[in-house]
């Protein structure tokens, strides 16, 4: 019997409850140890059922908060009307009661489908609205900053979309905002709380890979190219780089830190912006990190992190809903723990920001200004090696 003949199952009880049923487990087939092995596969279904509201019974964070938390949502484009379905998955009781949108039809839609009171086209017009506890910004990241800092003004704490601004200058001022105003802010980098990261980063800081030496990551999606949405448009911040590369520069920033040295290379469209982009990150340590982006090409490849003792490759779409953690230590057989959770997973930062709003804290520890500062520092000194430039936002 091997890895292979395991069955790993999880059902809901009548109370909501997770269970483990492992069948035929024996402790001469956990090659790290029948502790740690217990303790990760009870931890697989910890992080990806613990945030699934009212389907597991988890509450987010704090457990005798239940009241009622009210969504002002900006941009009701495709990836805000996943958020809000998402948000059914949270314990607590949310409910969308504003939405703004430029397109006045598109907007009075949204509101009707999610029977949102209150819908407007003008910024202005949004931010006065007192039935707000946070705004959802989700509309092109050229237009993020403008949206958020007036919210912080109005101290309407704020989870915006990646990337949270077009530059660092940008950035700097939104921080400065929600510290001044006392307000939370934190970047919609969504993937920071998926179950798979939360696994393969707990794996990691326990050791169980020894020193990470390397890791490889790409996102590539074969955009159309149509002057009807946002991938080669400068205008709305276009390019594989903000788009996609993103994700594998978050992972790299998440396990290895802030690189001492970054190359990169990159083609351009006619519009000028990135079809491709190519990054290596060097490490004091000696470490290194390969990254890749693409909008005109398609291919799966998991994350890989290499460390010293084994290889962890977070399978794809590594980037989105992965379907497990591989897991090979020198010597061994793979070792696959299968990832699941219920909704697209943005319900997970959303249940992180009302985690810190109810603490009354400005910042999610677990995603921290200075993390996404030093995000977007990297994004432009990347775009400065490739030559992109947003003249209309620089």
């Amino acid at each position: 019997m091997g890895w292979a003949q395991i069955v790993w199952l999880t059902e809901r009880s009548q109370d909501h409850q997770r269970k483990i049923c492992l069948r035929g487990l024996n402790e001469k087939y956990f090659p790290l140890g029948l502790a740690i092995e217990m303790q990760l596969l009870t931890e697989i279904v910890c992080v990806a059922a613990k945030k699934c509201g009212t389907k597991t019974g988890y509450s987010s964070g704090n457990a005798s908060s239940m009241k009622l938390t009210r969504w002002g949502i900006i941009g009701p484009g495709n990836i805000a009307h996943t958020f809000v379905k998402d948000l059914s998955y949270i314990s607590n009781q949310q409910k969308v009661t504003a939405v703004l949108g430029h397109d006045s039809q598109k907007t009075f839609d949204f509101a009707k489908e999610y029977n949102v009171a209150d819908y407007y086209t003008e910024l202005r017009d949004f931010v006065r609205n007192r039935n707000i506890d946070i705004a959802y910004i989700a509309t092109p990241h050229p237009q993020h900053y403008e949206e958020a800092l007036a919210c912080l003004q109005n101290k309407i704490p704020v989870l915006c979309e990646k990337p949270m601004t077009i530059n660092e200058e940008q950035c700097r001022k939104l921080v400065g905002a929600a510290r001044q105003n006392n307000t939370f802010l934190m970047e919609g980098m969504w993937i920071r709380f998926l179950p798979s990261i939360q696994l393969a980063k707990r794996i990691i800081d326990q050791g169980i890979i020894g020193k990470v030496i390397s890791l490889r990551a790409s996102v590539s999606f074969k955009a159309p190219h149509d002057p009807d949405n946002r991938f080669f448009d400068p205008e709305l911040g276009g390019g594989s780089l903000l788009d996609l590369g993103i994700y594998p520069i978050f992972l790299a920033l998440l396990i290895l830190g802030k690189p001492c040295s970054i190359k990169a290379i990159g083609k351009l469209s006619e519009e000028g912006v990135d079809e491709t982009c190519s990054v290596l990150f060097h490490y004091k340590s000696g470490s290194h990190a390969t990254i890749e982006s693409s909008l005109v090409s398609s291919l799966d490849i998991p994350a890989e992190i290499v460390g010293e003792k084994g290889i962890i490759k977070i399978l794809n779409p590594w980037y989105e809903k992965a379907s497990g953690i591989e897991l090979q230590l020198n010597g061994e057989g793979k070792i696959i723990y299968p990832c699941h959770w219920e909704g697209h997973g943005l319900y997970f930062e959303a249940e992180e920001a009302i985690r810190c709003i109810d603490n009354k804290s400005i910042a999610s520890e677990e995603l921290p200004h200075e993390f996404s500062l030093n995000m977007i520092r990297i994004l432009d000194n990347i775009r400065n090696q490739i030559n992109v430039t947003y003249e209309m936002y620089e």
